[in-house]
């Protein structure tokens, strides 16, 4: 079986990846937003945090990709651990693609000096299934929501509001587009630094947030071409950036927001500033993008805090949960080794 490595600045071979991810999509959870064009090369060939990585891509019909593997290689935190997206397209399943795959990026990642291969799958899917026959080890489990913007009953962003404020004297807010203001760097990196309470793999690693970090993060943002909008809040009387929450629009498909970050630093919490923060953000892009309907984010299922904020917004789940998966480097090479002898 054949399987190349992916030039990152080849057009039609990215587009191969891509129309094979969407018809994986189509079939595993077709209610969920998709990529757009923009953003899928993004995502492949950057990344949200602009890591290392290796895509290599198994030929298919006509030019296609029969399947294909995206290898993100950490080189700040996690240097043990390489993490995989692996996707077969549903018309080339159950004969030993995936397995081919995952032996090959294994052997990648230890050629790498990885130890460690990790990965989503959304629960019910055949990714949870090879998942799970792979020997891989459960993770954290995350689960998407969506807010419908039309639901939305007249007066209820404003009651919510009324409630936040009451419990967020002292705080004021402030909001941009883009990139982070060069005077707010510093403490957006503080706020990075608290999404490392959510919850996250046993271990793994938290990430290491500082100005040098925001500053990268935010030269990315060209790769996506999206229009990304964030507020915050301050406390008054320290000046302190004490919560965060960003959402970005994709112009190639106006209708959905998707939620980035929101958190709050640990000094601050207890003054309803997530729950401030969030609406705050709503009013904001009913006027700056009207046409916005759909809003979708992730929540870890034991993250209560995060999801009670949600759902008083509105939210509601959309697919089956997500679960991240983990096997080690050499028995992902031993399975594979079986396979391909059998």
């Amino acid at each position: 079986m054949h399987i190349e490595r992916v030039d990152l600045a080849d057009a039609q071979r990215i587009r191969a990846c891509d129309e094979a991810f969407l018809a994986a999509q189509r079939a595993d959870c077709p209610e969920e937003p998709a990529l757009t064009g923009p953003v899928f090369r993004g995502w492949l060939t950057v990344g949200w945090g602009g890591d290392p990585r290796e895509v290599w891509l198994a030929p298919g019909r006509a030019g296609g990709a029969a399947g294909w593997y995206r290898l993100e290689l950490p080189e700040r935190e996690n240097q043990d651990r390489a993490y995989l997206n692996l996707v077969v397209h549903p018309a080339e399943r159950r004969h030993g693609l995936g397995t081919a795959l995952l032996r090959h990026a294994a052997a990648r990642a230890a050629e790498h000096g990885r130890s460690v291969l990790s990965g989503p799958a959304r629960n019910g899917t055949p990714g949870d299934a090879f998942a799970r026959w792979s020997g891989a080890e459960a993770g954290v489990v995350e689960v998407q929501r969506m807010l419908d913007l039309g639901q939305l009953a007249d007066g209820r962003l404003a009651g919510l509001r009324e409630r936040a404020e009451q419990a967020a004297a002292g705080y004021s807010l402030v909001s941009w587009t883009g990139p982070v203001p060069e005077e707010f760097i510093g403490q957006a990196a503080a706020l990075n630094a608290a999404l490392n309470d959510a919850p996250h793999d046993v271990g793994e690693a938290p990430a290491v947030w500082d100005e040098r970090r925001v500053r990268e993060a935010d030269a990315l943002r060209p790769h996506f071409g999206t229009r990304d909008y964030s507020v915050a809040a301050q406390h008054d009387s320290s000046g302190e950036m004490a919560a965060l929450t960003d959402v970005v629009v994709d112009p190639v498909d106006p209708g959905w927001g998707h939620q980035g970050m929101t958190a709050v630093t640990r000094k601050h919490r207890g003054h309803r500033l997530g729950l401030l923060v969030k609406v705050a953000m709503l009013e904001w892009l009913a006027t700056a993008e009207p046409q916005l309907q759909r809003i979708a984010t992730w929540n870890g299922e034991s993250n209560a805090h995060m999801i009670a904020i949600n759902e008083a917004l509105g939210y509601t789940i959309l697919g089956p949960p997500a679960t991240s998966w983990r096997i080690d480097v050499p028995a992902a090479q031993r399975l594979g080794a079986a396979a391909a002898q059998g």
